[in-house]
Parts: structure tokens; sequence; C-alpha cells
């Protein structure tokens, strides 16, 4: 009661190219895939820098209110910043020796 060679030959053959068939659905799931890993990274990365730019504006923000209500005048603010510039430039001056 075996089946007949060119039976089993068929059926061995329908299965291959079912295999092939979701062999070839997988590559595409994996293309798709790979590019929509690549968008998330790219976002990822934009969100970083959107991250680092508002974490730097809020940072000039605080010291701008720092001034605002710490009660100092407008000459003596300028002063003290003026006193912190040139104290980074004697910094830099001394790193660059």
């Amino acid at each position: 009661m075996t089946a007949e060679p060119q039976t089993v030959f068929r059926e061995l053959n329908n299965k291959i190219y079912q295999l092939l068939s979701v062999c070839e659905q997988m590559r595409s799931e994996r293309n798709k895939m790979q590019v929509r890993l690549t968008d998330s990274e790219e976002q990822i990365a934009g969100l970083h820098r959107q991250l680092k730019e508002l974490e730097e504006k809020n940072k000039k923000l605080q010291l701008a209110r720092a001034f605002e209500t710490s009660g100092i005048d407008t000459r003596d603010a300028k002063l003290k910043i003026g006193r912190i510039v040139r104290e980074i430039d004697k910094c830099m001056a001394l790193l660059n020796k």
C-alpha cells in the first residue's frame, strides 16, 4: 500500500514550493522590519538631538531667571557676566599653553 512514486514526487514538489513561498514572505517581512528599525533609530537620534538642544535652552533660561529673580540690577548683572567671561578666557589661555 505504498503511494505511487509520481504522487510522492508531486507532493514533495508542492511542499518545496510552499516552503520557498514562506521563505520569500519571511525575507520580505525581514526587509520591512529592517526599514522600520532604521527609521526608528533615525527618529530616536533626532529626538536625542532635540532633547540636548532643549536642555541647553533650559540651562540658559534658568541662568537668565537667576539674574532676574535675585534682585541684581542690569548693570551689576553685566559686570558679573563680564567677570565670568574674563575668568573663562584666562582658563582657556592656560589650557592653550
